[in-house]
């Protein structure tokens, strides 16, 4: 899946990132924005899913109350690092951001 959906963003098809596997209520690895007809998609890795038209200003509200969290407690260290979760919230909000106003 993750090949097909590389060789399509090669193309200018799409674009898309990896999301964390446990995501909203199910469990969804990849966030896309399909270039051609701008919409914003998710899908499961294996294809047996795929959610057309989701509007992603509820995640992005999760996303930087999540942020804060983080922020305001530290980085830490070793098993208790939050660094790496900031970073995979900053990834994905940046994506919705950076397709947003088209």
């Amino acid at each position: 899946m993750e090949q097909h959906l590389k060789n399509r963003k090669k193309m200018l098809i799409i674009d898309f990132i990896r999301v964390p596997i446990l995501w909203g209520r199910s469990f969804k690895e990849f966030v896309g924005f399909d270039l051609e007809h701008k919409y914003f998609f998710r899908i499961f890795f294996d294809n047996k899913y795929r959610q057309d038209n989701f509007k992603p200003e509820k995640r992005i509200e999760e996303l930087r109350l999540r942020m804060e969290e983080y922020s305001d407690g530290g980085f830490g260290s070793g098993i208790f690092s939050t660094k790496e979760l900031f970073d995979e919230c900053k990834k994905e909000l940046d994506f919705y951001n950076k397709y947003l106003n088209i």
